[in-house]
């Protein structure tokens, strides 16, 4: 009897600035720690299972019973928010409930390039670097696949002389936070914790305009009242709070005369004024 083809993989590599990477540290700040340990769970089972996983009933109940604190509804929450940021493939999810990757098929075809078995096709990613966009193929031909396989790698030897890698998105939410919401806002504090509230602000689809003028507005208030460093929230506070939708109460504030009625300060009335 032929030997069983073997499909999972025994272990893969975890970086080592998993813990203080961007995806990590967002789900840690939504989540807890609970979230990245199913987070590390759940690519132990995609690659126990080769280099991609079924995301059904019952492997969300499978992998929440797993960790305490975690149930079925808070699972799918992560899942979701993993394909949000790129974890596993959006498309692939919406068409055929998978998790899977780009990087989780590279992976898995390194560790299994000395195994003869053929190169799998199911739910496989080919990537396009003249589109920069993913071909999704599921259940193709085999040999088709390896001759496309061919042709692929013969243009892509071609372009990568004549086309710079894509920027990655990361990098210009990372550059339009720094310039445009860490510069502008009162207390610079926990600037990596901050990043990661915006991250997910963004992920969310919360605008950049709505972020900075609501900022503009909280600095407008803590003027008005005259409130000091010490009071003001820290920038990773205001944004993990939705400080975009606070409402902040403008009317100037009154000081007592000398006849002992309140009137409106003309230091307050100032600030009113005046732009910053």
């Amino acid at each position: 009897m032929a030997r069983p083809v073997k499909e999972g993989l025994d272990y893969f590599p975890l970086d080592v600035d998993f813990a203080v990477n961007d995806k990590t540290e967002a789900i840690m700040g939504e989540f807890g720690p609970k979230g990245v340990l199913f987070m590390i769970y759940l690519l132990s089972a995609v690659y126990q299972n080769g280099y991609y996983l079924q995301w059904n009933k019952l492997k969300q109940m499978q992998l929440a019973n797993r960790i305490e604190g975690v149930s079925p509804e808070l699972a799918n929450q992560i899942v979701n928010r993993l394909i949000a940021y790129g974890t596993f493939s959006e498309e692939l999810f919406n068409s055929a409930k998978v998790l899977t990757s780009q990087r989780i098929q590279e992976t898995y075809e390194d560790a299994t390039k000395r195994r003869k078995s053929q190169k799998p096709t199911k739910y496989w990613i080919n990537v396009d670097i003249n589109k920069d966009t993913s071909v999704v193929n599921v259940d193709i031909n085999p040999q088709s696949k390896v001759n496309e396989s061919k042709v692929n790698k013969s243009k892509s030897n071609n372009n990568k002389k004549n086309k710079t890698k894509p920027r990655d998105p990361r990098d210009r939410i990372q550059q339009e936070f720094t310039e445009q919401v860490w510069s502008i806002y009162p207390k610079k504090l926990n600037f990596q914790k901050a990043y990661n509230a915006y991250y997910a602000a963004k992920v969310e689809g919360v605008s950049l305009e709505t972020i900075v003028a609501k900022i503009n507005e909280y600095k407008a208030y803590l003027k008005l009242h005259g409130t000091g460093e010490y009071y003001t929230k820290s920038l990773d506070n205001w944004l993990g709070g939705r400080g975009w939708m606070d409402e902040y109460d403008m009317t100037p504030p009154t000081q007592p005369a000398a006849d002992g009625s309140n009137q409106t300060s003309k230091e307050a009335q100032t600030y009113v004024r005046n732009d910053f």
